[in-house]
């Protein structure tokens, strides 16, 4: 059931054209029940860029906010999983042409939030380029 929860969350985020969820290219990798983690890919593209030839922050924090909240989700038997907050670390900036897995973990989910947690690391070496954690509200469609 997770799986297929995962599959529709980034379902509805790629089909959407000209928005930012539909530009950044995401990818399913993995998810795990056992651990209650999901890892999506997310390819670096030169118009996430900033001057300075880096991933742009809040390109970063896009990634990060799909992810967690794709965990919550997951997770969970809600309907939508808006985000209430989170907070980033960015321990390292980000060449073009990398390619990013972000690990998203579902550290609980009670009745009206999820709390959550994230991991960005660089494809190729595994170097850990930032760190997060967020709240997801666990919203339920009103019949």
């Amino acid at each position: 059931m997770e799986k297929e929860r995962l599959q529709e969350f980034v379902k509805m985020r790629v089909e959407l054209d000209d928005t930012i969820n539909s530009m950044l290219d995401m990818k399913i990798v993995k998810l795990d029940q056992e651990t209650k983690k999901v890892v999506l890919e997310f390819p670096v593209k030169d118009w996430q860029l900033n001057p300075f030839d880096h991933l742009h922050g809040g390109i970063i924090s896009t990634m990060i906010d799909i992810t967690m909240s794709a965990a919550a989700y997951s997770f969970s038997k809600a309907s939508s999983t808006p985000t209430i907050q989170m907070a980033i670390n960015f321990v390292k900036g980000i060449s073009k042409d990398a390619v990013l897995y972000v690990e998203g973990y579902c550290d609980h989910v009670g009745t009206r939030m999820a709390q959550t947690r994230a991991i960005v690391k660089i494809k190729d070496n595994d170097e850990i380029v930032a760190t997060a954690n967020g709240s997801y509200a666990i919203n339920h469609a009103k019949k």
